[in-house]
């Protein structure tokens, strides 16, 4: 038998913490977490390097019977555990079989060669992969890594300071034993990196003690304690190496949660890297990779998991970078494109409505909404059709530019409609239109899902005859039987509420009206540019003179009190204020404030005579609207809700929010929710309580006490949790990034979108010889793309 060991042993049974359960007489107790996850974790293991599957088999029907260990009775238990070592000898045969094998011969691979293929991939593996969302050796090398370690030249352990975080390259010296600190068992290793000894620790993993022989070589990352001249490391992260040239001497990927170990992992890149000969590097016409400088498609996928320097990697990553936004800007590129092509015209003649409206509002427009309205009346004199988005903080005045596209479209003899998400909120547009477009002699009308029989038929008949010009209502509005004679403009608010099929169709409700999509949310500019890359961008970066900033605070749920506190005060003084809890009912599994208890405790213990209700998303929408309509008429004090008040409620007299559980929400949602006191010229407040003391989470929340700009809390907000976790983006449109990072990679973006428009513009269709790859890889004219509006 051949004795050399494995190059990694994380497949061997421990059979210490198996000894010590029988000692204790099959207690459940002598393993941290139970046997039943200890077995699982080890079957995980000792499942991925097995390739027979038989052994396999037995291996998942262990872990099946092993998670109803503390349900079995002693005799069962004993059973079980006889069953586990058995089978662990069985791995340790089977692994000294598959060691003493000829080394296999990695097959010529293509990009989308099944990863079945490659040696040592069984049934088991490619099942675990693909749960991963792994299939083809494209996928694999697009799973890129989280970070690196730099281990070229490993810290020595002679250098270490007190209390200082490091990654060694150790070698065990001898064998491991135990130590108790109260009630804490620790495993200590002692080790070598050659330059000193070190002992390894792990709090609460007595088999560690056992587990790591001597002469096992160990990559380790913790953190350094110097006692009396003796160093110890109480470990974080350890990996089993034997292939230094592949795990140490480089600068080494991590993954972020792989399907395997890190070490199995590098294993199956390499052997991908080393096995494909087949990369898509048609995909970007090589007059553009020439002209930016990028590097060959396949030397950027061995430097990104395997780089030879910074600077290499540095290098692959900007083509990575590049191909994933130059393949979004094409498609939006295309979009635009055929967007204005169609031969219809949409112009809308615009007359003097921007002089009209100005003369019949009761307030003068900030800088920000002249210059908006003028982009808006511009795009509609055009034969093309408009597709502008219109972004800007909560209350800077998006209703009343929207108003200058309807008035023209109906000074025009044409008709427009705005769509709401919530029945709330269209009623709110509503009475604001009434106000500015009734004194011009304009009447909009109301449509929502909940009127019916003579009302809605009178309604769907002055929309199709053309009587009614203006239209406000949900979704009710695109309806199959609801028919325009003419629409001419189409705005959409809050319109990362509606799906793409939604918008369209609305859109599609007239010949070739033009599309104003309207958003509260600010948005980063990378970010719009990514999803709203077809879409002209306008932003409403002014609020109205005489308001002021919303004082923002964080504090901890011991001090909630300071919300009642608040809450008192405001109501005090004649205003009102919102409570706003994460959830609605409790949970036993989540400690969160629950909107139907907390309203319930402040009701009956703390401000019994307070005018108040609760409001969330469980009621029936009209219960929901009529209290809320109580709200805003000031028969209530108080509000107790969920997020169902983060959009369409306008209440000047409410001046305070207080928001339990703060940490649950992205900062653009928080900040959304603080927007519903920014109404007014009076002073308002906003009271994040956080739930847990965690520092980074409190840093993150304190984002919102710096600034009450909008288009800064979005950028945190993108950089802090990625484009596809902010709400709305998905809807919005956008795709999965890999590589790019919508902040990092600004300029890439720029010059990316620079490079699609100039080719889109070139070829439309990609119909040349060089782009042939650049189309199969967008997969045809209808392909990628339904992200986008």
């Amino acid at each position: 038998m051949n004795s050399s060991k494995p190059k990694s042993e994380a497949w061997r049974l421990p059979r210490g913490p198996l000894q010590l359960e029988r000692r204790q007489d099959f207690a459940d107790d002598a393993i941290i977490g139970g046997v039943s996850g200890f077995v699982q974790q080890w079957v995980h293991q000792a499942s991925a390097v097995i390739s027979a599957r038989d052994l396999q088999a037995a291996l998942g029907k262990l872990a099946v019977e092993a998670a109803q260990y503390a349900e079995l009775g002693k005799p069962q238990r004993k059973a079980l555990l006889a069953e586990v070592e058995r089978l662990g000898s069985l791995v340790e045969q089977a692994m000294d079989k598959q060691r003493t094998r000829p080394p296999s011969v990695i097959p010529a691979l293509k990009w989308d060669s099944p990863l079945s293929q490659l040696p040592g991939i069984g049934p088991a593996r490619t099942e675990t992969l693909a749960k991963a969302g792994l299939a083809t050796v494209g996928d694999l090398l697009q799973y890129y890594p989280l970070r690196y370690e730099d281990r070229r030249q490993p810290q020595p352990v002679a250098g270490l300071q007190h209390r200082q975080s490091t990654t060694l390259v150790v070698t065990v010296t001898g064998e491991g034993y135990l130590a108790y600190r109260g009630s804490q068992k620790l495993a200590i290793v002692p080790a070598t990196d050659g330059s000193d000894l070190i002992n390894l620790t792990w709090f609460n993993q007595p088999y560690r003690a056992t587990q790591l022989k001597p002469g096992t070589k160990l990559v380790v990352t913790g953190m350094v304690r110097l006692h009396k001249g003796q160093a110890a490391l109480a470990v974080a992260e350890a990996e089993i190496v034997q292939d230094e040239e592949l795990h140490v001497r480089r600068i080494v990927p991590i993954y972020s949660a792989p399907p395997f170990s890190q070490v199995v992992m590098r294993k199956l890149v390499q052997a991908t890297l080393e096995g494909c000969n087949d990369y898509p590097e048609d995909r970007v016409p090589a007059e553009l990779l020439v002209e930016r400088d990028l590097m060959p498609l396949g030397q950027a996928f061995r430097e990104v998991h395997f780089p030879g320097n910074m600077e290499t990697l540095k290098e692959a990553r900007a083509r990575l970078a590049y191909d994933e936004l130059f393949a979004l800007q094409v498609r939006l590129a295309q979009r635009r494109r055929a967007a204005k092509a169609t031969p219809e015209s949409a112009a809308v003649e615009v007359g003097e409505a921007l002089a009209e409206l100005r003369a019949a509002l009761p307030f003068a427009l900030t800088r920000a909404q002249e210059r908006v309205m003028g982009e808006v009346l511009e795009d509609l004199r055009r034969p093309e059709a408009a597709n502008r988005l219109i972004h800007g903080d909560v209350g800077a005045g998006k209703t009343v530019v929207a108003a200058v596209a309807l008035l023209a479209a109906a000074r025009a003899g044409k008709q427009a409609a705005i769509m709401a998400p919530t029945e709330l909120l269209a009623q709110q547009h509503y009475r604001t239109l009434r106000e500015l477009l009734g004194a011009l002699g304009v009447e909009p009308v109301l449509l929502t899902g909940s009127m019916n029989g003579a009302e809605r038929r009178r309604l769907l008949t002055q929309l199709m005859t053309g009587e009614a010009a203006v239209a406000v209502g949900t979704h009710a509005l695109f309806q199959e039987s609801v028919a325009f004679k003419d629409l001419a403009v189409a705005v959409i608010d809050e319109q990362h509420r509606f799906g793409v099929r939604q918008r369209a169709m609305l859109v599609g409700k007239g010949p070739r009206p033009n599309c104003f999509v309207m958003s509260a949310t600010p948005i980063p500019r990378t970010l719009a540019l990514t999803a709203y890359g077809d879409f002209d961008v306008s932003i409403l970066d002014q609020l109205p003179p005489g308001r002021k900033p919303v004082v923002t605070e964080v504090t901890t749920r011991r001090e909630v009190g300071r919300g009642y506190r608040l809450i008192s005060d405001v109501v005090s003084r004649g205003r009102q204020a919102y409570m706003v809890c994460p959830i609605i009912e409790k949970n036993e599994g989540r400690h969160l404030a629950a909107a139907e208890s907390m309203y319930a405790k402040i009701r009956e213990d703390i401000f019994p005579s307070l005018k108040m209700a609760l409001v969330h998303g469980k009621m029936d929408a009209s219960e929901r609207e009529a209290i809320m309509e109580r709200f805003r008429a000031g028969e209530l004090e108080a509000l107790i809700a969920t997020t169902v008040i983060e959009v369409g409620v306008d209440v000047p007299n409410a001046t305070a929010i207080v928001i339990m559980n703060a940490e649950c929400f992205g900062l653009a949602q928080l900040h959304q929710l603080r927007g519903r006191v920014a109404r007014s010229s009076d002073q308002a407040y906003c009271l994040l309580v956080c739930g847990t003391g965690n520092l980074d989470t409190i840093e993150r929340l304190q984002v919102l006490e710096r600034t009450n700009d909008g288009f800064l809390v979005a950028e945190e907000d993108l950089r802090r949790r990625g484009p596809g976790e902010m709400a709305g983006t998905k809807q919005a449109g956008v795709p999965d990034l890999r590589m790019a990072d919508l902040l990092a990679d600004t300029r890439t973006l720029a010059v990316a979108r620079e490079d699609a428009f100039r080719l889109v513009d070139e070829d439309p269709k990609l119909e040349a010889p060089e782009n042939a790859g650049l189309r199969e890889w967008l997969g045809g004219e209808d392909g990628v793309g339904a992200w986008t509006l």
